[in-house]
């Protein structure tokens, strides 16, 4: 069954992984076997932190970046909300 099949749109797929969106708003987010149903605000701070991540490999680690700062209300970087 295709993504457009069971109402999904796709947001954005690459070689390791796929984002979706279904007809409900739920996030989709595939990697290899694993798929993660997430909230709108969920992957974006997911996004911040694998950003982060990235940029902590390429270089000298921050105790806090500019895009931490911006993380939506009620949502930390680095720690985990359930």
């Amino acid at each position: 069954m295709s993504a457009q099949e069971c109402g999904k749109t796709v947001l954005a797929r690459g070689p390791c992984a796929e984002v979706t969106r279904c007809a409900c708003g739920h996030i989709h987010l595939a990697v290899g076997p694993v798929t993660l149903r997430l909230d709108e605000d969920i992957l974006r701070a997911l996004g911040l932190t694998l950003a982060e991540a990235v940029r902590r490999l390429a270089g000298p680690a921050e105790t806090e970046t500019p895009a931490m700062a911006g993380a939506p209300h009620g949502v930390t970087t680095g720690g985990w909300k359930q």
